[in-house]
């Protein structure tokens, strides 16, 4: 009965999935950016996302993979200082390109520059920076040294699984071939957090470089005005990262906010531009994460221990049914308005299990469904211990062997061969007698 229930359980389950709309939270205005991407970051979950994998240019948002290559290739951020170019400046004249404010021929740390690029955005640094590595470590690079780091930068991204992005500067100066995806671009992000250098770096809104060979003091001012206390684009939570704008990109912003127990990462990729609003990104944003932390939060479906399924134990002496319990709490982020009831078990078991069994052991999987989607599993185990029984084992191997195709074709074989030989010493005794018989004289 239990069995027969557990199989319309699995089989509801899968009409849902042909019969339900996919899983899928909507916020409560409207998005008017072409590309966004939201994920809450303590479960993996996305909330939201908007043409996710659609190929956007990315603008200054590139400088987060310059800078990854630079703290994965320069051991030492202080140790070693480069001077900015002529050629550098030649090449960024007439871009309208976003400066970091260097004199040609100031020399800054590897930190510094760091700094620069990513907090003020300034390009003039991203190229210093992409030089240098490129050139692996040379302070006279030259223009293929950049060409070297593009290459570089292209292989990482393969290597964290980008697939819809591809790089031809340090900068995010604008190219038709410079593209890649908000999808992408949370992956470049989540990534580059995990440095503690690079976090450091980008929580900042404004920092002082200190005095260089043409500065008395360097200040860089961050471009992510959600820094800002004083800016009505103001957010708390916002712990970085990234901005980034051209023409062609529109308004863009990478961001990751803390807020009690949650974290949340969020990529706005192609905000709209108005005499209005200028930094509809940052506005965007700020609803996301807002809409984020109001209404979701972490909810306990299953208790440690609760029992799921059982399944009967074979060649067991202390019992022959295992109560299986899931192994520890499930918790999930569900929207606030989600009632439990609505969140459905299937239980995935073998038809049996063969003895010894250990308490604790992983005997099947519990799939959790939400609105006919997978929302996560959990391993079920054992709740008590089953000793083996090898008498109970010998009698269910004869069983078996007797049961199996094998001995019942060589039963069958033996069969034959009894009624076969009974046969034949029938009929072998019949002319036994009849010769006997018409051998008798009288």
């Amino acid at each position: 009965m239990r069995r027969w229930l557990c199989g319309l359980l699995a089989l509801l389950l899968a009409a849902t999935l042909f019969c339900c709309p996919a899983l899928a939270y909507e916020p409560d205005f409207t998005v008017s950016s072409q590309a966004v991407y939201l994920e809450n970051l303590d479960t993996g979950l996305v909330l939201y996302e908007k043409n996710a994998s659609q190929r956007m240019y990315p603008a200054s948002l590139t400088k987060i993979m310059t800078a990854i290559l630079v703290l994965e290739n320069v051991p030492d951020l202080d140790a070693a200082s480069v001077a900015y170019p002529l050629w550098i400046q030649n090449m960024l004249y007439g871009t309208d390109a976003s400066l970091g404010g260097l004199i040609v021929g100031e020399r800054l740390t590897i930190r510094q520059l760091l700094y620069s690029a990513l907090v003020q955005s300034g390009n003039e640094s991203a190229m210093i920076l992409a030089g240098y590595v490129g050139s692996g470590g040379n302070e006279d690079f030259m223009p293929r040294d950049i060409t070297r780091f593009v290459e570089m930068m292209n292989d990482k991204a393969k290597a964290l699984g980008c697939t819809g992005t591809h790089f031809t500067n340090p900068t995010g100066l604008h190219h038709q071939d410079h593209y890649s995806t908000a999808y992408d671009l949370a992956v470049m992000g989540k990534y580059a957090m995990k440095n503690a250098t690079f976090a450091e770096v980008v929580k900042n809104y404004a920092v002082n470089l200190g005095a260089t060979n043409k500065h008395d003091e360097l200040w860089q001012y961050s471009t992510n005005k959600m820094l800002y206390p004083s800016s009505p684009y103001y957010y708390a939570p916002i712990v970085g990262i990234k901005t980034g704008s051209t023409d062609e990109a529109g308004r863009c912003v990478i961001s990751q906010a803390e807020d009690g127990n949650y974290h949340y990462f969020c990529v706005v990729m192609g905000a709209p531009v108005t005499a209005a609003e200028p930094y509809q990104n940052f506005i965007e944003t700020r609803q996301l994460y807002r809409w984020a932390f109001q209404n979701f939060s972490l909810r306990t479906l299953l208790e440690q221990g609760e029992l799921m399924a059982e399944v009967p134990v074979k060649y067991s002496g202390d019992g022959k049914l295992a109560k299986l319990a899931v192994s520890a709490d499930v918790v999930k982020l569900l929207q606030d308005e989600i009632s439990l009831d609505s969140v459905l078990y299937s239980a995935e078991v073998p038809e049996w299990v063969e003895a010894p069994v250990a308490a604790g052991d992983k005997v099947g999987t519990l799939h959790i469904m939400l609105m006919g989607e997978e929302i996560g599993t959990a391993d079920l185990v054992a709740t008590q211990d089953f000793s083996l029984s090898w008498f109970r084992k010998a009698i269910g191997t004869i069983g078996e062997l007797l049961s199996s195709p094998l001995a019942k074709v060589l039963f069958a074989v033996v069969v034959l061969a009894v009624v076969g030989y009974i046969i034949y010493m029938v009929r072998h005794n019949r002319k036994k007698r009849r010769r006997k018989y018409s051998n008798r004289n009288y």
